[in-house]
């Protein structure tokens, strides 16, 4: 009689610890959730506490903010691991299954003279060497870019159109420009507000030739040149003194 009233009030105390322990969906430990396949978080069973809980969903899937398994919504950047998860584009994998949402995966899914560089679509290389980009221009490693160097002007003595010594260094240098872009160019005389409108034209003239002569015998086709006079046209100061008139006395030279 002891021992079946002992079993009675054991299984009571069994039933009564059972009983008194949180009631779904309340936990104090994962192991009241265990039953439902879910973990306890902030005292609530959930069914993930880390990203590594939804592993068995998909490489891509992760614990979201409400504590539930999702998966990304497929845009631009989101993880995926095929193209029909991606809204737009293609999901781009370097290695492995798993990648990411992008615009291209391959050059073939970029439009004419472009490529697909990590999963973004980029102009293809404009050049290979100099000869693609035309004149003024080089091949910096895939695209074209402007030859970086400037055509200066020379100055000339008062009523003077032979080259001075100063200036045999700059026409030197605007030798190795023009050899460089391969332009062709203008040179355009100019004068001071001295002396009369016909004379200043002629001596711009004048000025004007003695370079293009001077830059032909450096290696500079007549072809690739043109001389123009502007006389007084064209200052580049306009006081009445030496201090301003030798800016005036020039040859200056453009890219044409």
């Amino acid at each position: 009689m002891k021992s079946a009233l002992a079993l009675v009030v054991g299984g009571l105390l069994v039933a009564f610890a059972t009983g008194c322990g949180p009631k779904y969906p309340n936990c104090e430990a994962d192991e009241h959730c265990k039953e439902h396949g879910q973990f306890c978080v902030d005292k609530l069973c959930r069914d993930c506490a880390t990203s590594d809980h939804c592993k068995a969903k998909g490489p891509c899937a992760f614990c979201g903010p409400q504590y539930t398994c999702d998966k990304p919504a497929g845009n631009p950047g989101d993880c995926c691991t095929s193209d029909l998860e991606c809204k737009q584009g293609k999901c781009w994998k370097p290695a492995g299954d798993r990648g990411t949402c992008a615009q291209c995966a391959a050059d073939a899914d970029c439009g004419a003279n472009m490529k697909c560089i990590q999963g973004g679509c980029v102009p293809a290389c404009q050049c290979k060497t100099d000869a693609d980009c035309g004149q003024g221009r080089t091949c910096d490693g895939c695209n074209c870019t402007a030859i970086a160097c400037n055509l200066d002007p020379i100055y000339f003595d008062f009523d003077e159109s032979s080259i001075r010594a100063d200036a045999r260094d700059v026409l030197n240098r605007n030798y190795d420009c023009i050899k460089k872009r391969g332009q062709s160019i203008a040179i355009e005389g100019n004068c001071d507000e001295r002396g009369a409108d016909e004379y200043n034209l002629a001596l711009g003239t004048r000025r004007a030739d003695a370079a293009m002569r001077f830059l032909s015998n450096l290696g500079v086709s007549g072809g690739q040149m043109t001389a123009t006079s502007f006389g007084e046209e064209k200052p580049v100061c306009t006081d009445h003194s030496e201090d301003c008139w030798w800016k005036n006395r020039r040859d200056d030279f453009r890219f044409r």
